[in-house]
């Protein structure tokens, strides 16, 4: 098991097999948990927040939407999915 030394400021240097399996490049973002006494780091991904001006949605994108609240009232649903990737597989197949 890799050993990490806490440097100034907090800042810690996650081991590169590590980096590899999580699949973590320089300037990722990771989301740090507390579970009991460990710090479990989650990578994440960021999404740009889009002004109001550009958030109205096509007819398409409403009947979508619709569609996707009827579902879940009616207890139709997908997932879980590990990626943005597989959501947009899974939605894009029907």
């Amino acid at each position: 098991m890799p050993v990490i030394k806490v440097l100034r400021h907090g800042q810690i240097t996650l081991p590169k097999e590590l980096r590899e399996v999580l699949g973590v490049k320089e300037g990722d973002i990771l989301e740090a948990e507390m579970k009991e006494n460990q710090v479990v780091l989650k990578p994440k991904t960021l999404i740009d927040k889009i002004p109001e001006s550009e958030s109205e949605l096509s007819e398409q994108g409403k009947a979508k939407i619709r569609e996707a609240i009827e579902g879940y009232e009616k207890k139709r649903m997908n997932g879980p999915f590990r990626s943005a990737k597989e959501m947009k597989k899974a939605f894009s197949s029907k």
